[in-house]
Order: structure tokens, then C-alpha cells, then sequence
């Protein structure tokens, strides 16, 4: 088939994430704290479960988001630093926490663990590596600047450095 690409799929090691889910494929499940439902080895945003599953049976569960929030447990580190950061940092913010609103409706997993000032400039803690990637791709794309991604090889964890 012309023009087919078969893309595979990332093997996770459930041996060295604690925090990956133990219920089995076929099991509902709500989280206790951020409302967003398990079933079938995936995890929907609260507003976007499909009809089918609105009636089923869920088991209360802590989802692997709030527990790395709860546990500040970080996969991803992005840092903010410049004149340009200090001068527009509430548009900045504001443009960071979109990204995350529209990250989580398709992923409720991605997430902001937390925001704060460190060293001059701003650091930015995810749930996921890929999170922290789009936030500095997504700074990068709006305003410019320098941004260096770093991806550790023995854990799941990226720092992204975005500078202007």
C-alpha cells in the first residue's frame, strides 16, 4: 500500500514507572480527585468520555497525574530565563497554561505539577517529558529565542531551557 506508514509503538518498562496503572484492560475507573476516567487502557478528560461508558460501574482510583502532582514527582523540567521572561511573564503563564488545558483533553496525564520562580527566571515542572517538549516547542514558535532540549537515557525525564 503506497503511501502507508507503520509507526510502532514505544515499549514502556512497567518495571521502572511506579506510577503506571495496575488496573486490567477492561476495568472502569474515575479518579477521586481531577474526575478523569480509565477504560481500556486509557484515560479520558472528565468532559470527553464516550456516551457508552457514562453508566458503566468505576472503581475510585488516584490516576498517575495526581499522583506525581501529590508526590512531585517530575518527567519534565522546563526553564524560562531572560529579560524578555521577566518582561511578559504573565503572558507567558498565560500561554503555558493553555498549552496544558489542551495537552490534558487529549491526554489527561500531561499535566503541570508546578510554577515557580527560580534563579531570575521561571521553572515549570510536568508529568510527562513530552509535556515539557511542547511547552518549549510551543514558546519557541510564539516568540523566538534559544531553546535546547536534554533527554535522560537511564529515566523518563526531559529539561527543556528556553532563553530571550
Amino acid at each position: 500500500m503506497k503511501g502507508l506508514r507503520i509507526l510502532k509503538k514505544k515499549a514502556i518498562n512497567s518495571e521502572s514507572d511506579p506510577y503506571l496503572n495496575q488496573l486490567g484492560p477492561n476495568e472502569m475507573a474515575v479518579c477521586k480527585k481531577c474526575s478523569s476516567v480509565y477504560h481500556g487502557k486509557r484515560w479520558y478528560h472528565p468532559d470527553d468520555v464516550p456516551v457508552r461508558l457514562a453508566e458503566k460501574t468505576r472503581t475510585e482510583v488516584l490516576c498517575t497525574a495526581c499522583q506525581k502532582i501529590r508526590d512531585r514527582f517530575a518527567e519534565g523540567y522546563v526553564t524560562l530565563q531572560g529579560e524578555f521572561v521577566k518582561k511578559h511573564r504573565e503572558e507567558i503563564l498565560n500561554l503555558v497554561k493553555n498549552k496544558e488545558e489542551r495537552s490534558s483533553r487529549a491526554n489527561p496525564l500531561e499535566r503541570i505539577i508546578e510554577i515557580s520562580d527560580k534563579n531570575g527566571g521561571i521553572e515549570i515542572t510536568t508529568t510527562t517529558e513530552k509535556l515539557a517538549q511542547m511547552i518549549g516547542r510551543m514558546l519557541n514558535k510564539s516568540y523566538d529565542g534559544e531553546v535546547e532540549y536534554k533527554w535522560s537515557s537511564d529515566v523518563k525525564l526531559a529539561r527543556v531551557v528556553w532563553v530571550r
